[in-house]
């Protein structure tokens, strides 16, 4: 894109840390948490106090039922490292020779069955604990004193993980609440763009419906009672998605006769969400000026009052459905475990760059440089860029948070006297952090990084101290492990975010030729969550060009996204029609094109060249059809404009 058009830094930064609706609780949930974790380690002399804070961060989510999901998984990933620790002491605390490959072996078992178990969060965290376990016999050689220190660690993390969950279990946000409210605000402001007519300000918008269907989804681990209402509320998220994916067709130009009787309804559901009366289920006639809009316009409005309608009788009717439903159990591994050689590849990179940390540091004698193993499992991702843009939140929010913690060991630390003191000094670190960390993906990890930095720099012991060592040494482990990941992927088997956003392509396109052909309910998610994953790899790609260049994506190669985004509203705008007989050619046209376009994106090829024929044939169509059965076939029409404008957008 044109530099002009890129968002400024603080643009970003302003938009990204901006005030939002339940921020500040959660932000004062983990400080709050932390300090209190912090105060139990001070008093109690618990090893390992900075590692107990920054816990907190890893196990607080958005809302209750993610923290405490996360916190079950810690404390099984925990318990699960611990015992396999202590049991290689018995074959390699005296044999380096040994000790080498079992870290090793644990590194790639770990990190592969991350990738290919439902369990994958489990196997990361105690593959990652076991190698750390491992490399503490560099610097406690005494067996007794290692599985001391060892079994320490359980208690280091089984603290913190325990006061996160009875906070959130307390206090937290409960997940069907929070679902409402952001189906709420979306469909405020869904209804106030109506009224204005600017649907500009929606585009942004449409990745929150998306996510709502995650925030649903662990609802239901709190309250299992709400399974039985899975399919009525997933199609509820699906059409408020569709009607923010409808709007850039919506024409400026539409008449407030349309506008103001939809906003109404949208009004209706959004007060219903709140607390208020069910909508009432009566029909929506809207006057349609004919001579104020095109034909496919036309089509645009009635699929949007279509889904807009839909919406409205399933909220009228989600209290009355109280059935039972059988929980679907998700299968042990993904599809491609043992297919797709990938994921080795991917365990293997990361057990290199881990390896050679170790060796190298150990080289050097220098164990305070540590946190390069570290860095290499937590910033390991899919794609080059995915990784580079982890690596630059890692090192930058370390570095913020050295900062920070020195100036408080030079400035502060030396005039404290006792832990009240001490604790409003963890309370505004972890507030600060707990804000930055509270962001999207794009920012969130900086502030966890700044958060862990600040802790390891003022919590040294059980007093004030003045040694800066620890944030030095903190950072030169993170840019080691920074070198070493950026050199492992961008040279063995690298993967760009170039070839995920083409992935991501050609999964939309496929999931919109499904919806062509078969109108399979979940679809449109699937089709939507696509072009959110396009969007999200075109930004990494950013980070990767100079290490990748000759992988950048060209706009003369595939869609804009902007492009696919309208061919995927054109293309719910035909679901939400009548079938048509006479329309069949023109869909399996525009499928046939969908899935042969999806094929050669995948492959690295350009889209298929627009079915001109298939469009001809259908204005010779509309020329004979009487004017009230034109509808269906003006949707097709827009369908088949909106491919014809997306190809030749790219010469």
């Amino acid at each position: 894109m044109p530099a002009a058009d890129e968002p400024s830094l603080l643009a970003f930064l302003r938009a990204e840390l901006a005030p939002r609706p339940g921020r500040l609780g959660q932000v004062c949930r983990i400080a709050v948490t932390c300090t209190v974790v912090v105060i139990i380690g001070q008093i109690f002399q618990v090893p390992l106090t900075p590692y107990m804070a920054y816990a907190v961060f890893l196990v607080s989510g958005g809302e209750a039922a993610s923290t405490v999901m996360v916190g079950l998984v810690a404390a099984l990933a925990f318990t699960i490292a611990v015992g396999l620790s202590l049991l290689f002491y018995v074959f390699d605390a005296s044999e380096p020779a040994l000790r080498i490959p079992l870290m090793a072996l644990s590194t790639f078992v770990g990190m592969y069955l991350a990738r290919v178990m439902t369990l994958g969060p489990v196997m990361f965290l105690a593959s990652f604990v076991l190698v750390l376990s491992q490399t503490l016999i560099d610097e406690i050689p005494n067996l007794e004193a290692l599985t001391h220190t060892v079994l320490w660690l359980w208690v280091v993390v089984m603290i913190p993980v325990v006061a996160t969950i009875l906070v959130n279990l307390l206090i937290g946000v409960d997940p069907a609440r929070l679902a409402r409210r952001s189906a709420h605000d979306l469909l405020t402001a869904l209804a106030d763009a109506l009224r204005c007519g600017d649907f500009s300000g929606l585009a942004q918008r449409r990745e929150e419906a998306v996510t709502l269907m995650e925030v649903r989804h662990k609802a239901s681990f709190l309250n299992p009672g709400l399974h039985g209402r899975d399919a009525l509320d997933s199609m509820l998220i699906e059409t408020v998605a569709e009607l923010l994916a409808l709007c850039p067709l919506l024409p400026r130009q539409t008449p407030a006769a349309i506008r103001l009787p939809l906003a109404a309804v949208a009004e209706d559901c959004a007060t219903f969400l709140s607390g208020g009366a069910p909508p009432a289920p009566f029909p929506l006639a809207l006057a349609i000026p004919t001579l104020e809009l095109t034909p496919e316009a036309t089509a645009v409005v009635i699929a949007f009052r279509t889904a807009m309608m839909r919406l409205r009788d399933g909220l009228s009717q989600r209290g009355s459905i109280n059935a039972a439903a059988p929980r679907q159990r998700k299968p042990l591994f993904v599809g491609d475990a043992f297919t797709n050689p990938s994921h080795g590849r991917f365990a293997l990179k990361t057990t290199l760059a881990a390896m050679v940390c170790y060796v190298a540091y150990n080289l050097v004698d220098w164990p305070g440089i540590d946190t390069a193993i570290t860095t290499c499992f937590f910033v390991a991702l899919g794609s080059l860029g995915e990784t580079m843009h982890k690596l630059t939140l890692r090192l930058s929010g370390a570095i913020l948070g050295g900062l920070l913690g020195g100036m408080c060991v030079v400035f502060i630390l030396p005039h404290m006297t006792d832990i009240g003191q001490l604790s409003l000094l963890i309370l505004g670190g972890s507030a600060l952090g707990a804000w930055i960390s509270t962001s999207s993906d794009r920012l969130s990890y900086a502030g966890m990084q700044l958060a862990f930095a600040f802790f390891l720099t003022v919590l040294q012991g059980y007093a004030p101290s003045t040694d800066l060592t620890i944030p030095r040494d903190r950072i030169a482990g993170i840019l080691l492990g920074n070198v070493v990941m950026s050199l492992v992927f961008s040279l063995l088997w690298p993967v760009s975010a170039t070839d995920r956003v083409r992935s991501s392509i050609a999964e939309a396109l496929r999931a919109l030729a499904r919806l062509l052909s078969s109108g399979t309910p979940g679809t449109r998610l699937a089709a939507l969550r696509a072009l959110g994953a396009a969007h999200r790899f075109t930004g990494l790609a950013l980070f990767e060009l100079k290490a990748l260049p000759e992988r950048a994506l060209q706009k003369h190669e595939v869609l804009t996204l902007g492009s696919l985004d309208r061919i995927a509203a054109a293309t719910f705008t035909i679901a939400d029609q009548a079938a048509s007989p006479a329309a069949a050619p023109a869909d399996a046209a525009a499928a046939d094109w969908l899935i042969a376009s999806a094929d050669r994106v995948a492959g690295g090829a350009s889209v298929q060249p627009p079915p001109h024929q298939a469009a001809a044939d259908l204005d010779g169509l509309l020329a004979v059809t009487p004017a009230d059965d034109r509808i269906a076939l003006q949707a097709r029409k827009l369908l088949l404009q909106q491919i014809a404008l997306a190809t030749d957008a790219r010469s």
